[in-house]
């Protein structure tokens, strides 16, 4: 009776989800444009739940590091575990939100009036860099030789510049001031916006205090839910993909928020020695646009580069500087500090972080370029599981290596054939070889086993093997004491 009302749950539940994909793929054919409204309306309304659970999964790290601090104190202080464990969860959620709010505090309040102060100067030194533009053009030997040699060239350069300095002088005396203008017009609708801008976040951050301080129940509940789908075997299988998914997404958003901060002061200190015009603004676009990997410090670059060549556009030695140290600065964020604190955390090639940041930069922009490594991660962690586990399952070995020079298989040998390329062997010619190989029974297989196997060949390749270190400690500390006692007993 049992067995019968779970098939049909399954066969219900098997339904439902079919029901559900063949209606999303209808409206992704013929109606994208009323799904797209309805998405963004969806979206317009939970505004206040993302940015809650954004805020929630950005700082969940400290939450968690102050919980285990208190907890151990307060059990210290003879408190029951409930009311430890309730108690230091409430004082962590409270305290890492007043941290955030703080450190949100601290770089509006350092970059705005920089930035203002930034544009000011520029608005008012605008006329004195088109004098030294100017000067300068009129007084470069390379013009003044183009001038000799080819009159005409150099007229349409001179008219060239000339009007590209009007237009700008235009737009800032012009455009620039409309713009403001129809902005102090429209002040009444932008203010409401900023105000209903204002009270999305603010319902955000209780509404990720409430997500933190209850985020126990919820993991229950999720894991109750799984137990209620699957058999028992499939949903402990479910929880560790799940697990090992959660940790391999916060770790690297942590960790590269942790590495962009850093980078960002080192950058300012650096910036500072060498007395770099709008050093705390250089910083702070350094900062940000190196939580992308990879292309991150040289997007940053770019602009950054520009302002300081707009402080003086004839002195290019500010410039080069600059670019020498942001390129040193990379390298020791890519060699040295990143590596440090994010480890092989992705567990993905450099080619395919590269191929990651492109789809997800062109799909959703600059967020896309931030999410795409670890979203590319977690699902080539799933792929891999798969891959490994139905390879198993056909008797066949998963590791990758083993399938380098390979030939062919020949299943019913037990035999692995490889053919050696004629540039990595001795006589210059391709040298064929067979490696026998264990088949791997059907009954020995399941996918919770190959689940845990990838996750032990994860931690063995980023170095984490606590255990071995620990038992080869104990033994080196063993056999230290059987030579102790051997030297003893030889010397009586």
């Amino acid at each position: 009776m049992k067995e019968k009302y779970s098939n049909y749950l399954r066969f219900a539940i098997t339904t439902v989800c079919t029901v559900t994909v063949c209606m999303v793929i209808f409206f992704l054919l013929f109606r994208s444009s009323e799904l797209g409204a309805f998405l963004t309306k969806l979206s317009d309304v939970l505004l206040p739940v993302i940015i809650g659970a954004i805020i929630a999964y950005l700082i969940n790290p400290i939450v968690n590091f102050l919980d285990r601090l208190f907890t151990k104190l307060f059990l210290r202080l003879k408190l029951s575990a409930k009311r430890a464990q309730n108690l230091a969860l409430w004082i962590s959620v409270f305290l890492s939100m007043a941290i955030f709010l703080f450190f949100v505090y601290f770089l509006i309040s350092l970059i705005l009036p920089e930035l203002y102060q930034n544009i000011k100067n520029f608005v008012s030194n605008f006329e004195g860099y088109v004098t030294t533009i100017t000067t300068w053009f009129s007084k470069s030997e390379l013009i003044n030789d183009l001038a000799k040699e080819n009159p005409e060239l150099y007229a349409n350069l001179v008219s060239t510049l000339n009007k590209m300095l009007d237009s700008v002088g235009n737009w800032i005396s012009t455009s620039l001031l409309t713009t403001l203008s129809g902005i102090l017009s429209g002040l009444t609708f932008r203010i409401i916006g900023f105000f209903n801008l204002l009270l999305d976040v603010v319902v955000g951050l209780i509404v990720s205090v409430y997500i933190l301080s209850s985020k126990r129940r919820y993991t229950a509940k999720a894991k109750r839910f799984a137990y209620v789908l699957f058999k028992p075997q499939t949903a402990n299988t479910v929880l560790k993909m799940a697990s090992r998914c959660n940790r391999i997404f916060s770790g690297f958003i942590s960790g590269k928020l942790l590495d962009s901060l850093i980078i960002g002061m080192i950058c300012f200190v650096g910036l500072s020695i060498f007395r770099m015009p709008y050093a705390l603004l250089v910083s702070v676009i350094v900062g940000v646009t190196n939580i992308i990997p990879f292309f991150g410090p040289f997007i940053g670059a770019i602009p950054s580069a520009v302002l300081i060549l707009l402080a003086d556009p004839t002195n290019l030695k500010p410039v080069i500087v600059f670019i020498i140290f942001i390129i040193c600065l990379q390298q020791f964020d890519g060699n040295i500090l990143g590596p440090k604190i994010l480890g092989d955390s992705t567990g993905i090639s450099a080619l395919m972080v590269v191929v990651s940041i492109t789809i997800g930069g062109g799909f959703f922009g600059f967020i896309g370029m931030f999410l795409g490594v670890p979203t590319f991660a977690v699902i080539n962690y799933l792929f891999r599981c798969f891959i490994h586990y139905r390879l198993k399952k056909k008797g066949l070995p998963a590791e990758h290596e083993n399938y380098i020079d390979l030939t062919s298989i020949d299943e019913e040998a037990g035999q692995l054939h490889y053919c050696t390329p004629p540039a990595s062997s001795l006589s210059g010619k391709p040298e064929p070889y067979t490696k026998a190989f264990h088949v791997t029974s059907p009954e020995e297989t399941s996918f919770s086993r190959t689940v845990q196997e990838d996750e032990l060949e994860a931690q063995a390749r980023s170095g984490v093997q606590v255990n071995k270190a620990a038992r080869g400690k104990k033994g080196k500390d063993k056999a230290k004491e059987q030579n102790r006692t051997d030297s003893d007993s030889f010397t009586k």
